[in-house]
């Protein structure tokens, strides 16, 4: 009878626990672990992805995205999207005009006016902490990269720091400086009814996507609530008094007041974001009440709240895959195209002052010389040395696909044209390195560094396997992988001591604009640094054709000339172009209504919060 009791009991314990990880927990609450907290709540501070996913929830722009489309916009706080068709775009791209929507609540209640769309982008601008983001709005509307800029063409002085005695301006300074504001920023900006206009300084094709959501830089501020705390006051003759701020001490670093869909209740750094629904969210409430995200470094902590159903969204990353395909009540979706790449780079001049990346600095077996990737053989032996479908297959899992150059698959201009495409072939390798340097290299050799940031094992292996294949052509090219922390690495890298060097990028709005200057401009964040006699190549040959492409107002005329640029970058082997990761998205069944979006910031794949629920 006790045998026949306790088994009754058993078998009841287990239906309670198979119903248990079979029910949704939490139904009212998306708790999503991830990596990596945000840095701060200021939309105009953020550049990292987990504070953009915050900021995403809590603020809107002016315009947003059409579910997964880069290309297609809805409306958001402006009940229109500018177009020339419409009236709203005019003077060949010099003016845009954004109706603004009415009766938007700020979550501290505050009724949304034209006046806070003119203070939030106007504070931007004379914001502009130092790497931040706000180029993207400065080079648009003022033709510049950084409100100092403008600063020290006004006032004459040298360096912007000039100006100053500590923290305070000099007073003769104080009418140029207010100059700065009057007669640039304010210029650009302008309220009209229920009208906002901006005045572009040259016509910016991406200016939309600049400003859409997806990018913290162009959210909606309530400006009587961040004078209260403390931020720009929005005065012309105070600016300066309020730019590049230090992040804990911006007024804005950890607290929020958006039109956003959800609240910020609580911020626990590199622990806990926890967010409340806002119930006067302009377009309704959303399903879901709570948000939690939670920073997990360990993916075995991870693994065990995706298993238990603790967790509903989960950051996996590549070489764990495995461990979650088939997982019971898992839902895994693959092959999502990403907006970055990898990218190993040939600067055509070195520093050599103090160098010891590059031995001798001569070509003589023991090192190579200062301009030793000016020859164009050379870069093309490199460029032909990689196995790229072998690294893919087996160092990225099948988890990427090859770029043809400086633009990735998904963006306009884009070409997957076979002749586009180095192919590892290690005869056309040999044969191009027989020719470089009139012979001398091959015959010589050559001795250097390459390197990449300490940490990344995927970085790691393409530097390992340029290096062996390297020497199995050649005993004579003796080429050392080196793993440099990120610190260091960028600033060997701005000092222009790295020979070769691989590194990413992530888009910062999905055109490729932000793309082609970046990698192959006269003044690109990276090929700035390949030295002088580049510098040169790329202002004659490749930027009239970047300053051509970004003022045309015609796609197809857009992509014909990228596609152009693309070839420049492939004749030229201007750099190894690795790989684009796919990405992947990894949640319980029961999460209800996720789509994705590339520009999307948050846990790799991103996640739509309002759009969610959960159910069986």
């Amino acid at each position: 009878m006790k045998f026949k009791i306790f088994g009754i009991m058993l078998l009841a314990l287990l239906v309670s626990t198979s119903f248990a990880f079979g029910a949704v927990k939490n139904p009212d609450t998306i708790v999503e672990a991830t990596i990596g907290g945000p840095e701060t709540m200021d939309p105009h501070w953020s550049y990292d992805t987990a504070s953009g996913e915050v900021i995403y929830h809590t603020y809107d722009c002016l315009i947003a995205y059409k579910g997964e489309s880069l290309s297609e916009f809805v409306p958001m706080l402006a009940t229109e999207v500018p177009s020339a068709k419409n009236g709203l775009i005019k003077d060949n791209g010099l003016t845009y005009i954004f109706p603004i929507r009415k009766g938007v609540k700020f979550q501290n209640g505050d009724i949304l006016t034209p006046e806070d769309v003119e203070y939030s982008f106007e504070r931007g601008m004379i914001f502009d902490r130092s790497g931040g983001p706000v180029w993207m709005l400065l080079e648009p509307l003022c033709g510049v990269g950084s409100i100092e800029e403008v600063a020290t063409k006004v006032t004459g002085v040298e360096n912007y720091g000039d100006m100053f005695d500590g923290d305070e301006l000099k007073p003769e300074y104080k009418d140029a400086m207010t100059k700065v504001y009057t007669d640039y920023v304010d210029k650009t900006v302008e309220v009209d009814g229920d009208k906002v206009i901006f005045h572009l300084a040259q016509p910016y094709a991406p200016f939309l996507n600049i400003i859409s959501h997806g990018g913290s830089w162009g959210s909606i501020i309530d400006k009587k609530w961040s004078i209260a705390q403390g931020a720009w006051d929005g005065k012309a003759d105070t600016w300066w008094k309020y730019h590049d701020p230090k992040c804990e001490e911006d007024p804005l670093y950890a607290t929020a007041n958006g039109t956003g869909a959800f609240m910020l209740k609580k911020w626990i750094p590199e622990e806990v974001i926890m967010l409340e629904r806002f119930n006067d969210y302009w377009q309704g409430p959303a399903k879901i009440k709570n948000v939690v995200i939670k920073y997990v470094n360990e993916w075995t902590t991870r693994k065990l709240m995706l298993q238990t159903g603790d967790a509903d969204i989960v950051y996996v990353p590549n070489q764990y895959m495995d461990e979650v395909t088939g997982m019971e009540g898992v839902r895994v979706v693959e092959d999502l195209p990403t907006l970055q790449n990898a990218v190993s780079m040939f600067p055509w001049i070195i520093n050599a002052e103090g160098n010891p990346n590059i031995g001798s600095g001569k070509l003589d077996g023991e090192g190579i010389p200062s301009d030793f990737f000016s020859d164009i053989h050379v870069r093309k032996g490199f460029s032909y040395l990689f196995p790229y479908e072998l690294f893919i297959d087996k160092i990225q899992k099948g988890r990427a696909i090859r770029n043809p150059g400086p633009l990735v698959k998904g963006l306009l201009g884009y070409s997957d044209d076979p002749s586009l495409f180095y192919n590892f072939n290690l005869s056309k390798a040999t044969e191009e390195f027989k020719k470089a340097w009139d012979g001398k290299l091959w015959e010589k050799g050559c001795k250097f560094n390459i390197f990449y940031n300490a940490g990344n094992d995927v970085r790691k292996a393409a530097c390992d396997m340029i290096a062996a294949y390297a020497r199995l052509i050649n005993l004579k090219f003796k080429l050392t992988p080196v793993g440099v922390q990120w610190s260091s690495y960028l600033k060997q890298f701005l000092s222009e001591k790295l020979p070769f060097y691989t590194i990413g990028w992530l888009a910062d709005y999905p055109d490729p604009h932000n793309w082609i200057p970046t990698y192959i401009g006269s003044s690109g964040t990276y090929s700035a640094y390949f030295g002088k006699a580049y510098g040169e190549f790329a202002k004659k040959n490749i930027d009239p054709l970047i300053d051509k492409a970004i003022k045309s107002t015609d796609p197809e005329e857009r992509a014909k000339l990228y596609k152009e640029l693309v070839k420049i970058a492939h004749d030229q082997a201007i750099s190894l172009y690795l790989y684009q990761p796919i990405g992947h998205h990894v949640e319980r069944d029961w999460v209800k209504g996720w789509y994705y979006n590339a520009i999307m910031p948050g846990e790799p794949a991103g996640a739509d919060f309002y759009s969610l629920s959960k159910s069986e």
